[in-house]
């Protein structure tokens, strides 16, 4: 079974609430969303919003998107994403080969089809996990899917597989700038 998880947290250093922030007038997170919304792989039933954010869970609610609210614990600036990834697995009882299909809300410019062409990556060449990068060959975290076995794997995590895109995360109000031109 294929699962998709947006991660978004309300704290943000650079961007105040920049999960939310509009860019060209919708909130961020929407891009995602609806971009995730039209993948052919994904379940709408099996697409879930994780925030320790009441507005931001209301918003993806509104959508039609299945929420988890995070404990207090995983709200910080310091907790890495896979803890919150963990906790979405353990959370949704998800077995060792299901696919986790995970999104960054910051992440505005990815598409349904660069999303839907990593996940065939993964299947079709029997991958553990497939990310995207930038044009430098730098992990963007726009976009990673792993098997489910790996987020508990120890050791090296082998048959990867890498998309290129030349997208930009959010972080900065001159990152929305730019995408708004």
């Amino acid at each position: 079974m294929i699962y998709c998880i947006i991660p978004a947290r309300k704290g943000s250093k650079r961007l105040k609430e920049k999960n939310m922030f509009p860019l060209n007038g919708k909130p961020l997170i929407e891009y995602t969303i609806d971009e995730v919304l039209q993948s052919k792989y994904i379940p709408k039933k099996n697409i879930f919003v994780n925030s320790d954010w009441d507005e931001l869970l209301e918003f993806a609610s509104n959508k039609g998107i299945k929420t988890l609210k995070r404990p207090d614990y995983l709200g910080g600036d310091k907790i890495w994403t896979q803890d919150v990834i963990d906790h979405t697995i353990s959370k949704l009882g998800l077995k060792p080969d299901d696919i986790i299909v995970i999104c960054q809300a910051n992440s505005p410019q990815i598409t349904s089809k660069v999303l839907d062409k990593c996940i065939e990556m993964l299947i079709e060449n029997e991958l553990w996990q497939v990310h995207t990068v930038g044009n430098d060959m730098i992990n963007n975290g726009a976009i990673q899917i792993i098997k489910c076995f790996v987020s508990s794997h120890q050791g090296k995590v082998n048959y990867n597989g890498v998309v290129i895109t030349d997208w930009v995360d959010v972080h900065t109000l001159q990152d929305i700038k730019y995408l708004e031109k």
